[in-house]
């Protein structure tokens, strides 16, 4: 049988990753409380998705209220595939007898514990004293994929970008546009999906140290238009240099928001507007995105992010869906909008 996977998700995102994972032919996909459970190769998870944060594989469930208890559910399960070595543990409990975070991650390294050297991490969850056991199989979060090391002011993750990507259906083919593209996030990723690559390609697994290797796979890659821009030429030059270390190509500019133009005739504009916290005139920022989203961009489909209750509200005749999530301790409303004119002018 596969293994039973759990994927961690950021709050706001599990039918994304549900739909990304059946999308890709996981088994047994479906929506728990923090995430997503499915069964099917954990290093084919890692590799392919692009909305999840970290993969966890389910070793197994058991009844526990005394440590004696715990040390024998531990003892039980087969451990073999890990190594011997010793765990990292981390442990989370909830309306359970056992709620001592260290002395449960001591009884558990004692159970487990057989021979010299490190062994996997271990995720210990007690729930109405129900243990359940996993193993992380994927070491640093699957935001990191390595091509990002210049960032700005609250910088989006990775797979939030992708999940947003997802969430205004966007696929490879449309026209994308970002206005205030900052690093480059958004671009990039949507760039990284049209090339084929699977997301964690270049990057290593925790779970390669105890599954098989398997082949890469990669899609035919499709032609799209990428266009990207921002008036601080500092922040153009790292967008630059991220979209090389992530080998696309994407054209930037140095341009105020208020002079960007759509470089097709239809596509989706996208865009993380500065926080009125960390830039000074965001409010004016985000009411030229919307004369821009009336005017030029009129016969495109967008997807803005609003950090401010109300600073929205013009935009709610061409509202379609919208997400909330957070990102760096602040609520973000994502808005996906529709056209207002499917025919541009020549």
């Amino acid at each position: 049988m596969l293994p039973q996977l759990f994927a961690v998700t950021a709050p706001g995102f599990e039918a994304l990753v549900a739909l990304e994972l059946r999308e890709a032919g996981f088994a047994e996909v479906r929506v728990v409380p923090g995430g997503v459970e499915c069964r099917g190769s954990p290093l084919r998870a890692n590799r392919q998705s692009r909305i999840a944060t970290r993969f966890l594989q389910r070793l197994g469930t058991f009844e526990a209220r005394t440590f004696e208890a715990l040390k024998q559910g531990i003892a039980a399960l087969d451990r073999a595939p890990f190594g011997p070595g010793t765990p990292t543990v981390e442990v989370s409990c909830q309306r359970s007898r056992l709620f001592h975070t260290d002395a449960i991650a001591e009884r558990v390294v004692e159970a487990w514990r057989g021979g010299e050297g490190s062994g996997p991490t271990v995720y210990i969850r007690f729930d109405q004293d129900r243990c359940t056991v996993s193993i992380d199989t994927t070491g640093e979060p699957l935001f990191r994929r390595g091509w990002r090391l210049e960032t700005g002011p609250a910088p989006l993750r990775e797979n939030l970008a992708s999940g947003l990507l997802a969430f205004a259906g966007w696929r490879p083919g449309e026209a994308l546009y970002d206005p205030m593209c900052g690093s480059g996030t958004f671009v990039i990723e949507a760039a990284l999906w049209a090339s084929g690559r699977e997301a964690g390609s270049g990057r290593n697994f925790a779970c390669e140290t105890f599954v098989g290797p398997e082949a890469a796979v990669r899609s035919s890659s499709v032609a799209t238009v990428f266009g990207a821009s921002d008036r601080s030429r500092a922040v153009i030059e790292a967008a630059r240099r991220n979209a090389q270390r992530a080998e696309v190509e994407i054209t930037f500019a140095v341009a105020d928001a208020s002079r960007a133009r759509p470089p097709a005739p239809h596509g989706l504009l996208i865009c993380n507007p500065p926080y009125e916290h960390r830039a000074p005139g965001a409010r004016h920022a985000f009411e030229n995105l919307v004369k821009l989203l009336d005017g030029p961009f009129a016969s495109w489909r967008a997807l803005i992010l609003c950090p401010v209750p109300g600073w929205g509200l013009a935009l709610l005749p061409r509202v379609e869906s919208r997400l909330c999530f957070l990102n760096g301790g602040l609520r973000i409303e994502a808005l996906r909008l529709r056209e207002v004119d499917s025919n541009p002018p020549p």
